[in-house]
């Protein structure tokens, strides 16, 4: 009896052990928990910065080689190509223009025989401003050329002035910056975080790429239109001995004015984008609506590089 009052006075022993081994194992078993969901979150956290460090690397390199594009002026960009623009300029439209203007001219001097009342009004004067018009007409079109050129060095004097500005594109931005490396305590959910940011970046930087190869053909383009363009410069400028036929030679300068300041302008599209990056990362927020702000910039950035021709022509109202 005293046995049982002594037990019941200073409880269970039994009872106090099991609840101890209760503990231990529950403390063993959440350190275990711990110990798995900490390595699997180390794991996909390297995985995560080795895709993220990588992400602008490609979108780097075509900027840059896309910058020296623009930075280049027609006659070094491709010095086989130029050649071959060069001698189908001089061989073969400027021929064409030659026997344009000659009709031109023509039209010219039936328009001037009508004016004079059947040549009873006409005067030497009247005679030596078609002919000079004509001459001055021949000397532009055998200068069209260089003309042209001459408008694509204004255009390089401009794109100097902003190639300094173009920053390269994720150079101080580390992933440990943006989600920590440690947690005090760790969960599923935390793994299944870092597994979307993966994905995420992954996709990113997909959609990234395919944005750096599009802006890398926007500047080949370009340069494929000014050649294409430049090489019949000769015809549109044999127009300009005829005030209504001299608008095709008028609009065609101011379109090649526009063709030529395209350049610069893209290369100020690639300096804001550098900066809409940097700012991005720097104002804080949260780390997957920084990646979709990267994405719609490029996606943006894109699409407005191949707005510029339309962007240029209404600055110097060519159609």
């Amino acid at each position: 009896m005293n046995s049982i009052i002594c037990l019941l006075s200073f409880g269970n022993p039994l009872e106090g052990a099991v609840s101890s081994i209760t503990d231990s194992m529950s403390e063993f078993f959440d350190n275990l928990i711990q110990k798995i969901l900490k390595d699997m979150y180390d794991g996909m956290y390297v995985s995560c910065e080795k895709s993220f460090n990588g992400i602008f690397t490609t979108l780097n390199d075509m900027m840059g080689k896309s910058a020296n594009i623009l930075r280049t002026s027609p006659q070094n960009y491709n010095s086989a190509a130029f050649s071959i623009v060069k001698n189908m300029s001089d061989n073969a439209f400027l021929p064409i223009a030659a026997t344009f203007a000659t009709v031109v001219f023509c039209w010219e001097l039936v328009h001037l025989v009508q004016e004079s009342n059947n040549m009873q009004t006409i005067t030497p004067q009247k005679i030596i401003l078609p002919l000079m018009k004509l001459c001055i007409c021949l000397t532009a079109c055998s200068k069209a050329f260089e003309i042209i050129m001459a408008f694509f060095e204004l255009g390089g004097k401009a794109t100097a002035s902003i190639s300094g500005n173009i920053p390269t594109f994720g150079g101080e931005i580390e992933f440990s910056g943006l989600v920590p490396t440690t947690l005090a305590s760790y969960s599923f959910q935390d793994v299944m975080t870092l597994i979307g940011y993966l994905l995420l970046i992954n996709a990113v930087k997909i959609s990234l790429i395919a944005a750096a190869v599009l802006i890398y053909a926007r500047c080949i383009m370009w340069f494929m239109e000014i050649y294409v363009t430049a090489s019949a410069a000769a015809i549109p400028y044999s127009t300009w001995i005829n005030k209504e036929w001299s608008q095709m030679g008028m609009n065609y300068t101011r379109k090649m004015l526009a063709l030529a300041f395209q350049g610069p302008f893209m290369l100020l599209l690639f300096a804001m984008y550098g900066n809409i990056v940097s700012t991005a990362f720097s104002e804080g927020g949260d780390f997957t609506s920084r990646l979709f702000m990267i994405l719609g910039s490029a996606i943006v950035l894109t699409m407005l590089l191949f707005k510029t021709g339309t962007i240029s022509e209404s600055i110097f109202a060519a159609h």
